[in-house]
Order: C-alpha cells, then structure tokens, then sequence
C-alpha cells in the first residue's frame, strides 16, 4: 500500500510539474512575441486618428489584429499539446483516411501556389492516440511545405506501414533548411529567415506544435535536406503508451 501511494504520488507531482511547466513557457512567450505585433497596432490606431487616408490606416489595423489572432490560436495548441495528458481523446486513427482528408483540404491552398500536393499511402494503418493532436501536427508540417514550395512543384506525402511503427514522410523541393538549422527549426519561435516568414504571416509555432504533439504519442519528428528540398519525417509506434 505503501509503494502504492507513493507511485501516485510521483505521478501527482509529475503532472503538476508539466502543467506549471506549461503555463510558464505560455507566459513568457506571449510576452516575448506580443511586444512588435502591439506596437505596431498602437502605431496603426496612432495612424488611423491623423492620416488622411483612414481606410489605409484601418487595414493595417486590420492585418495587425489577423496576425494577432494567429498568434495567440499558435499559442494555444502549443498549450493544449503539451498540456495536460489526461484530457487527450484517445481512439483508434486511420492514418491513411487522415492523410487523404489532409490533402484535399490543403490542395486548394497548394493549386493557388501552383503547386500539387501527391499522397502515397497503399494500406490504411490505425494508431491509438489523439486524432485532433496528430492532425494538428501533420497539417502543421504540410502547409509549412507548401508555403515554401516553389511554383510548379509537388509536395509529396508518404505513409509507410512498419511491423512496430507508422512513417509519414513529407518533402517539398524548395531551398531546404542550412544543415545547422534543422534541429532549430522546431523550437517556438524560430525562423530562419525573419523576413520571409513575417511575410508569409508565419511565427514560428507550426512545426514546435507538430513536434510536441507527436512527442506526446511517443513518436520522433526529424527533418532533412534531400537536394533540392526539405523532408520532415514522422515516425509514430504502433504500440504506443498512449494507449
């Protein structure tokens, strides 16, 4: 009885540590990320009560809020995937018919880039976990590829079957990431270029918030250049303590 008690002890203190752990990290980043987007929008309503063009000034405003709202929505999945693992909804996933779904969603935004999203997946595999946090993760790490696809390219989605785990690979044919970076990029709030990212309304969370979900399933993300492009890989096991 004694050990007893003391296992759920450690478990109690475990998932308080992650919880607070979680609020911390939460706080600070906001305060840390909201600083730019605040001024500017400061300057925006500055701007909108003298220029004479005030519908200008008013879709700064505007643009200012959008990326805001994107933010602190970044924000929260970055919370609720490291947050507290009780609260997952776990059931069986059909990797492949979420992938499928997947695609067709971010086929639109891939044809607007002229650009064509491939999917190979020749069996359906089922997982036990979370399906919104896997979706999450995968959509993050796809539309991260389409928006650095060049025009005219694909993006290539795999899912290959294993004996103990599931693989997911997806490549685009872009300028890759410079071989010291690859690990950073998975770190919230890196970019590694600022102005391009700032341009695509980016900042920095989609592949922190895949990385933490599939961590959460007992998984690896990894990422590498393959000449010419990027390929992120998702390696999640089949017998997963998620079960």
């Amino acid at each position: 009885e004694i050990g007893e008690l003391a296992r759920a002890f450690d478990q109690m203190a475990q998932r308080t540590e992650t919880l607070l752990t979680a609020e911390r990290r939460l706080l600070q980043d906001i305060s840390h990320e909201l600083r730019s987007p605040l001024a500017r929008l400061s300057f925006g309503v500055e701007l909108a009560r003298t220029a004479e063009d005030r519908e200008a000034a008013v879709a700064r405003i505007r643009k200012e809020v959008d990326r805001l709202t994107n933010l602190v929505g970044g924000l929260l999945q970055v919370t609720r995937a490291e947050g507290d693992p009780d609260q997952r909804n776990l059931e069986d996933v059909d990797l492949r018919d979420l992938l499928t779904q997947l695609t067709d969603d971010c086929s639109i935004e891939a044809e607007k880039r002229m650009c064509e999203v491939l999917l190979e997946a020749p069996k359906p595999v089922i997982l036990r976990g979370d399906r919104e946090l896997l979706r999450r993760a995968i959509e993050n790490v796809l539309r991260n590829a389409i928006r650095y696809a060049p025009e005219g390219t694909a993006i290539e989605v795999k899912l290959q079957p294993n004996p103990d785990a599931a693989s997911i690979s997806i490549r685009d044919y872009g300028s890759g990431v410079p071989d010291d970076l690859l690990t950073d990029i998975f770190k919230p709030f890196f970019r590694v270029g600022q102005a391009r990212d700032t341009a695509s309304g980016g900042v920095g969370l989609g592949l922190a918030i895949a990385q933490r979900a599939v961590a959460l399933h007992q998984g690896k993300m990894q990422a590498r250049n393959v000449e010419p492009g990027l390929l992120v890989s998702v390696e999640l096991p089949l017998n997963s303590a998620a079960a």
